[in-house]
């Protein structure tokens, strides 16, 4: 009796120990329409304006990317948005997070 009740107290050190190293993590859900509520004042080009009048007002992109699909798309990026373009024109631009 006296060997299991020194296993069985091994046995819970053991498990206590393993345990012990374990951390918790919090989750913070945050509503999509608060998302990037910081940069929500950023001037981002409109809807339907050209890429020379993007590129005259916002100077050239950090990144380019060649148009891809039917119709064909293409996207600019700057520090603080993409700009996606149907052929010449902006169809959309996302704030970056």
């Amino acid at each position: 009796m006296n060997k299991f009740l020194g296993f069985a107290v091994a046995m819970l050190l053991s498990f206590s120990s393993c345990y012990s190293s374990l951390s918790v993590a919090e989750s913070i859900a945050v509503p999509v329409g608060q998302q990037g509520a910081a940069n929500q004042n950023v001037e981002r080009p409109a809807r339907g304006i050209s890429k020379a009048q993007v590129s005259n007002q916002f100077g050239n992109p950090s990144q380019q990317t060649a148009s891809v699909g039917q119709p064909p798309i293409s996207q600019w990026v700057y520090d603080e948005f993409t700009v996606y373009f149907e052929d010449d024109y902006v169809i959309h631009s996302v704030l970056h997070p």
